[in-house]
């Protein structure tokens, strides 16, 4: 048994450590190896070792003398080396009711394909993966791919998520989705293996990276969409319960004499922030057919009675948000809220107003009220993040660099 386990310890140890030389090259774009050797503590030996398998394996390639960066050193420049973009692709899905979309990256994490399609009301959540699949083969087919250079699939779903399993625990607006195992159902139908996350926190991700925040700053992402999704980005990783997506709150209760939700309950926050809330409520004050896209101009209207309909309902629309926003800083202290919508002028009147009423409360634990960040949906960007979950866990280590010389 003893040498079963050593030998078990010894791939374990190499396969870490080339990961975790992956990750450096992927996180610098160009370097050499004796850069390496300076970062990790490995011997040469070890890292010349694992250039020449990971350059034998097609994942990296010469990058030239220079990687792009001056070197003080004498005699014979250093050879850099990068990713092969081509070595290896990533396909992220995000869907939620009304569509679904499909990013192909390459090795660098650069999308090569992008594509947004509708998804007809009604449609049953067996038909809804179906029709991924279906999507997922034609976006390879149209840029030349078989799934055996996809090292991995992500998909951002909607509802709460148990990732570990990979399975939707509770989504209502897809009939039949319910307790329906994604991972298992497409790891079988097209042999690539599946990770699966809430949408909400393939977004937040994805924003954290490109609105330059780091560790250990955090966030919390509230999405506007068919319900209210929630998200906890903390010092850079999706906080989650016992591996499950437990921010759910669009059922935060922020009126118990309120309006009744489908779950049950009463003043839960999806009853007044969801897209039909928020529109319908528009209607009803006077203000005609309004949707999302018809936002952005009318939030421009100041001198319309329309206009000014439109503005007075997401008045009191803001104080539901800044009392859930309130509660959620108690109990987590975000330095940052992420509010997203399909309608930038949305986001931004919405982010504008809670700001100012944050503004008349005390700032009680925090030292000072959390910055605001209002954001558009980009359905490429969440398509993106759900990406960048495979990205993390190929590239992710789980001990230190160990020499096996």
């Amino acid at each position: 048994m003893v040498p079963t386990n050593s030998a078990l310890r010894s791939d374990d140890i190499r396969r870490g450590n080339e990961k975790l030389v992956l990750h450096l090259i992927q996180k610098q774009g160009a370097v050499s190896q004796s850069e390496i050797v300076d970062q990790t503590g490995l011997k040469a030996p070890t890292i010349l070792r694992i250039f020449t398998n990971l350059k034998d394996s097609g994942l990296i390639r010469l990058a030239g003398t220079d990687g792009n960066r001056p070197s003080d050193k004498k005699g014979r420049k250093p050879v850099y080396y990068s990713l092969n973009p081509d070595a290896l692709y990533v396909v992220g899905v995000e869907f939620w009711a009304a569509s679904l979309t499909v990013v192909i990256c390459n090795f660098l994490g650069k999308p090569v394909y992008s594509g947004s399609f509708p998804l007809d009301r009604g449609l049953p959540g067996t038909q809804v993966l179906d029709k991924i699949e279906g999507l997922i083969r034609s976006s390879l087919k149209e840029v030349s791919l078989t799934t055996e250079k996809i090292m991995g699939l992500g998909i951002g779903a909607p509802g709460r998520v148990d990732t570990e399993k990979g399975i939707i625990q509770f989504y209502s607006r897809i009939n039949e989705l319910n307790n329906m195992n994604l991972k298992a159902h497409f790891e079988e139908r097209l042999d690539i293996e599946t990770i699966v996350h809430n949408n909400t926190s393939v977004m937040a991700m994805h924003q954290y990276k490109v609105s330059g925040l780091h560790a250990p700053q955090n966030l919390f992402a509230i999405l506007l969409r068919g319900g209210v999704g929630g998200a906890y980005i903390n010092e850079g990783k999706v906080v989650t319960s016992g591996k499950i997506t437990s921010f759910e709150i669009g059922h935060l209760s922020v009126d118990p004499k309120g309006r009744e939700c489908q779950c049950g309950w009463r003043g839960c926050l999806e009853t007044y922030l969801s897209e039909e809330a928020i529109l319908q409520d528009m209607e009803d004050r006077g203000a005609g057919k309004v949707d999302i896209p018809a936002l952005d101009s009318l939030l421009d209207e100041y001198e319309s009675d329309r206009g000014r309909l439109v503005r007075q309902v997401l008045d009191e629309k803001a104080v539901f948000l800044a009392y859930a926003m309130k509660n959620i800083s108690n109990l987590l202290s975000p330095e940052n809220f992420l509010i997203i919508s399909r309608s930038q002028p949305l986001s931004d009147y919405l982010s504008a107003r809670v700001e100012k009423i944050l503004r008349d409360y005390p700032p009680y634990p925090e030292e000072t009220n959390p910055r605001l960040i209002p954001c558009l949906y980009d359905p490429h960007h969440a398509g993106m993040g759900a990406c960048d979950l495979v990205f993390h866990n190929y590239f992710q280590t789980t001990c230190a660099p160990l020499d096996q010389d």
